[in-house]
This record gives structure tokens, sequence and C-alpha cells, in this order.
């Protein structure tokens, strides 16, 4: 099979952020990965920038979550903070499987 790993046999990798899921940064991630076509790409972010809450729990209402399209993953906005999102990728309660390993992006916000 000309040396790529056939798809069910890909490791799992979930790409996540903190600037939503239409940051530019996250976005390159994942065409950069899908590219190489060794992984199966895996997007759970924010459907917003948030920064300034990165570390905090949505913890008095509820989080929703919405199917994204970008091509060749498989991607769901979060309406909750990164931690949320990135908890939510992990546990299995959207994908099939839990990854195999968790990228987070660089943040393009400029605070400390």
């Amino acid at each position: 099979m000309d040396g790529l790993v056939s798809s069910g046999d890909r490791p799992r990798i979930l790409v996540t952020n903190d600037d939503g899921i239409d940051a530019p940064g996250l976005r390159a991630l994942v065409q950069v990965l899908l590219s190489t076509n060794l992984y199966e790409v895996l997007v759970c972010a924010p459907d917003s920038e948030k920064s300034a809450v990165s570390h905090s729990i949505t913890w008095r209402h509820a989080v929703a979550v919405k199917r994204v399209d970008i091509d060749g993953a498989t991607a769901y906005a979060v309406s909750g903070t990164p931690a949320d999102s990135a908890s939510l990728g992990i546990s299995a309660a959207l994908f099939p499987s839990i990854p195999d390993l968790l990228v987070h992006t660089l943040s393009n916000s400029m605070g400390p």
C-alpha cells in the first residue's frame, strides 16, 4: 500500500485551540496533518475566540455542540470554553473512540 497506513490503523489526533474553530492556525494545522495521509484528524474547538477563559469550565448552563465542515476531518464547534472542548474531545462523547494524541494550536492572542 505504498508505505501508507490504512485508514483503520491510522493514529487519531485531536486538534483544539482557544482562538475558535475558524482560527487560521487551527485550519492550517488540520490541513497539514491531513495532507500527510497518516492520521485520522479530529477537531473539537470553541465556536468563537475564548482565550481569556481557556482554563475555566462551563458550569451553570448547557454546552451546545455543532458539527462543522472541515474537509477530511471530523470537526465540532463547542459553545463552551477551550477546556470544555478538550474535555469533550477526549471523552468519547463526540467521536467513536478517544484520540491517541491531543494537539493545541498556538494562540493568536497577545496575552501573557
